[in-house]
């Protein structure tokens, strides 16, 4: 009898189907890898700028109530809103400073996604 070694057609064929599956399922974990680490990437920046915003908003300035908004870049926008924060459920004491509520909304890309953040800040009336 002769045996003649190396692989029949059907087992190249079945190799090849195999590779080609475990190919595209490997492609699709990529791409997914991808666009998560895009968007890890593009909330961590929105969540630096609405910080540095919120910080802003405290920082020195006369606090009155009242909304803004404006863009960081083509692709960042940003929205303020400044409250007076409603003590009179918490206490009965009236007090000379004013607690308000200063909240940052940033947003970004296609779909409209947004990230909010929000802080207290006591401040004499007006100031």
């Amino acid at each position: 009898m002769n045996k003649t070694s190396g692989f029949t057609l059907l087992e190249v064929l079945v190799a090849f189907a195999v590779l080609t599956v475990t190919m595209g399922v490997l492609l699709q974990l990529f791409s997914l890898a991808i666009r998560t680490t895009q968007v890890a990437q593009e909330q961590q920046r929105a969540l630096l700028l609405a910080e540095s915003k919120l910080v802003e908003l405290a920082a020195g300035r006369i606090l009155q109530p009242g909304r803004d908004q404006g863009r960081f870049d083509d692709k960042y926008w940003w929205q303020t809103r400044i409250e007076v924060f409603d003590l009179r459920q918490m206490t009965d004491q009236e007090s000379a400073l004013v607690p308000y509520q200063l909240s940052v909304t940033v947003g970004w890309g296609n779909r409209e996604q947004t990230l909010s953040l929000s802080t207290l800040r006591l401040a004499r009336e007006g100031r």
